[in-house]
Parts: C-alpha cells; sequence; structure tokens
C-alpha cells in the first residue's frame, strides 16, 4: 500500500520504544525480516520509516506488531494495532464522530473553532511564492529540505549538513514538484561552496552554507525577522517529506508550545522534512523543523505527540555571530 497516515502513526510509536539500532535490528530479525536490506542508519524516525516500508513491501507489518505487542502488552498503542486499530495511536478519528444535527436556533454557518480558518485568497498566492525558496537537499545516505536566504546562502538543519565534508558532497535540487497537469516540474541543481560560507549549531540544529551559482535570482529569498511564535498560532510547513516532491501541511496546525529555544506543533511531517522553514499564517519563517515524534515539553514532565523546531531567533542569532546577518 501507499505510505498512509496509520503508517505513519505506528512508526511513531515504534521509534519512541525501540529508540536505538540494536532495539530496531532485533524487531525485525524477530519479525523475520533481514536488517541487511534496510538503511538503519539515521534518527529513530528515520530508521522506522525504512523499515516500515520494507516490512509493507513484504507483508511484514503485522509480524511487527506481533512482536512489538508480545514485549508491550499494557502498551495500548501496540494493543489497539494488534486489532488493526493503527488510528488509535492518534487519538479520536474526526471522521468517526456521529453528526448531531443542529438544535433549534442554532446557526446553518458558524465559525467551527475559537479562531476562523477563512483567509483571503491572496494567502495562497503569498504561500505559493514563498515556497519557491524552499529545495531539496540530496545528500549521501538520504535526503533533507531547507531554504534559501539572501546572499544565496541555505539554511538546514546540522543533523542534515553538519560539516562542510557533508556539504560538499550534497546538492541543492530547486523546483523539485509536479505541475498543475501531474508532470514534473523543470528543476535546477546547484553545488553548495562551504569553503566560502559553512556554520553550523548542534545545539540548535542549525547549519548555514552558501549555494555556487545565484539561485537567489531564479527562485527568490526567504526574509528572515526576530517573530516570536505564539502558543495557537497557525502555522505552514512547505518541505520535501521523504526526498519526494515538494508537498504543503497547510494551514489548521497550531502551535502547542514555543520558547525561546523550541517550538512545538501539530503539522504533519516525514522524514526527508528536516531542514524546512515553519511559516505563520504571515508566511513568515517563525521555526526550522527538525523533529517529530513523542517529545517532551520543555520545562515540564509530560512527554507529548508533536512536531518540532528550532525557533527562528535562535538561527538568526547564530547567523549574526558570523557576520552573516544584521538588525
Amino acid at each position: 500500500m501507499a505510505w498512509n497516515q496509520m503508517l505513519t502513526n505506528l512508526r511513531d510509536v515504534l521509534a519512541d520504544v525501540y529508540y536505538t539500532q540494536p532495539l530496531a535490528r532485533r524487531v525485525v530479525e524477530d519479525a523475520g525480516m533481514k536488517p541487511g536490506y534496510i538503511d538503519m542508519e539515521g534518527d529513530s524516525i528515520t530508521r522506522w520509516h525504512n523499515i516500515l516500508r520494507d516490512a509493507d513491501r513484504r507483508d511484514k507489518v503485522d509480524d511487527i506488531i506481533a512482536v512489538a505487542h508480545a514485549e508491550y502488552p499494557e502498551n495500548e498503542w501496540f494493543t489497539a494495532a494488534a486489532k488493526g486499530d493503527l488510528w488509535a495511536v492518534s487519538g479520536k478519528d474526526i471522521n468517526k464522530v456521529d453528526w448531531q444535527p443542529p438544535e433549534e436556533g442554532d446557526q446553518l454557518e458558524k465559525l467551527m473553532g475559537e479562531r476562523s480558518t477563512l483567509m483571503p485568497i491572496t494567502f495562497l498566492e503569498i504561500g505559493l511564492d514563498r515556497s519557491r525558496s524552499v529545495v531539496k537537499i540530496a545528500r549521501q545516505g538520504g535526503s533533507g529540505s531547507g531554504f534559501l536566504i539572501p546572499d544565496n546562502l541555505l539554511i538546514t538543519n546540522h543533523h542534515v549538513l553538519e560539516s562542510a565534508e557533508a556539504a560538499k558532497a550534497s546538492v541543492v535540487i530547486c523546483n523539485y514538484q509536479l505541475t498543475r497537469d501531474g508532470l514534473d516540474a523543470e528543476q535546477a541543481r546547484y553545488q553548495l561552496d562551504p569553503d566560502s560560507v559553512f556554520a553550523t549549531s548542534e545545539e540548535h540544529d542549525w547549519s548555514v552554507v552558501r549555494v555556487a551559482g545565484d539561485p537567489n535570482a531564479a527562485y527568490g529569498a526567504l526574509a528572515l525577522q526576530r517573530k516570536g511564535p505564539v502558543t495557537n498560532d497557525h502555522v505552514n510547513i512547505v518541505q520535501h517529506p521523504g526526498g519526494g516532491y515538494k508537498e504543503i501541511a497547510l494551514y489548521h496546525n497550531m502551535v502547542t508550545y514555543a520558547d525561546a529555544n523550541v517550538v512545538q506543533y501539530l503539522t504533519d511531517t516525514l522524514p526527508g522534512s528536516s531542514g524546512s522553514p515553519v511559516f505563520d499564517d504571515d508566511w513568515d519563517v517563525i521555526a526550522l523543523h527538525h523533529s517529530g515524534g513523542w517529545l517532551r515539553e520543555p520545562n515540564s514532565k509530560q512527554t507529548v505527540y508533536r512536531n518540532e523546531g528550532v525557533n527562528i531567533e535562535r538561527v538568526i542569532d547564530g547567523l549574526q555571530e558570523h557576520g552573516l546577518w544584521s538588525e
């Protein structure tokens, strides 16, 4: 089957429980699969994404679920998965909620939440324009996303491009997307020039590198500003999930936590989305997406199911320290 939300749910739970390579390898072997045929490198989410893709092709997803459920019989998500209810991993499915007729006096048109999701049509036009600066990064052993800023600089995660050597071995692909007719759009490939500019922060998971040539001329640049995210803001992510064509997780996605360093939100992503810009509803960049799954909320003992990005102000601080950005 094509990758779907149910496999995403299972992937994220498995990645949280079997979070090291040896643990994942043991589950694969116990399920009757051969780990030597699967890319087991990278973070836990990416590893389990690769495992489940291979398991789906070999009709082994149920075997993996059986192994996990046998080892963790009290785990409610594995119990649900063993019963074939993978949706239970992400909570109530809105499509399964019984419809209730309006009570007398109810309006037939109304806002469905605390904030309106009605937007001017120019919202789509501006988003399409900003998306031109989002690129795919093809690197050894995988792919990631990134975005162009002025002076032909590329922003992505440290874990996507952790060194100048990794940058030299990578290629930026612009316009990697489909046309409205479902055909491949004309792409442009650029080498990276870390000898000119390269800086990175493992602590805040960002890297910046100069792109050889002038991609800004054709694909524009995203302007950065100090604009802190706020809980309950809507966010949108333009990304290359799974290393595939450019996609967007659009609008009705909420910021659930924000502080000076990180932003957590409910927007959909996949491996390959790391390095994507997180936009607010003004299409300003507020974060650099870098991880997802079961995360611990900062300053809390609560473990939550969210995606997370680096507050863009931490990236701006780093650029400023290297003389690449000024107020």
